[in-house]
């Protein structure tokens, strides 16, 4: 069974992701500031990160970076939430090899999709 770290603050989105993740039979571990993203994603070793840009004690791409730093977090599928519409968002994503960015309010089967792809990947390699 996959792993996913969802790293979200808002409460709603958190849980309906978990509830939709986990009805695709997939684990779910959760962090809702960046500080406790990165100190579960070390404690979880997850196989996807769910990473919302926005958070408390710093942002998505902070997490991303720390996780980026560490060999065994080079592959690791990370993909990006954001409801801020500011310009330059997805390259910044894109420069730390994001699988994946939606802006909220996203299409969440589109969303779940790309998680399954990315696994379905993950897994046959």
């Amino acid at each position: 069974m996959s792993k996913i770290l969802i790293v979200e603050d808002d409460k709603n989105i958190l849980k309906a992701l978990c509830i939709r993740l986990h009805a695709r039979g997939y684990e779910v571990v959760t962090a809702q500031d960046a500080v406790s993203a990165t100190v579960t994603a070390v404690r979880e070793e997850p196989d996807l990160v769910l990473l919302d840009i926005s958070l408390p004690a710093g942002n998505g791409f902070e997490v991303a970076r720390k996780l980026r730093e560490e060999p065994r977090f080079l592959e690791l599928p990370l993909v990006f939430l954001t409801a801020s519409r500011r310009p330059g968002l997805r390259d910044k994503a894109e420069e730390l090899d994001a699988a994946g960015f939606f802006e909220k309010p996203y299409d969440a089967a589109e969303l779940v999709a790309r998680i399954d792809e990315l696994l379905a990947g993950a897994a046959s390699s």
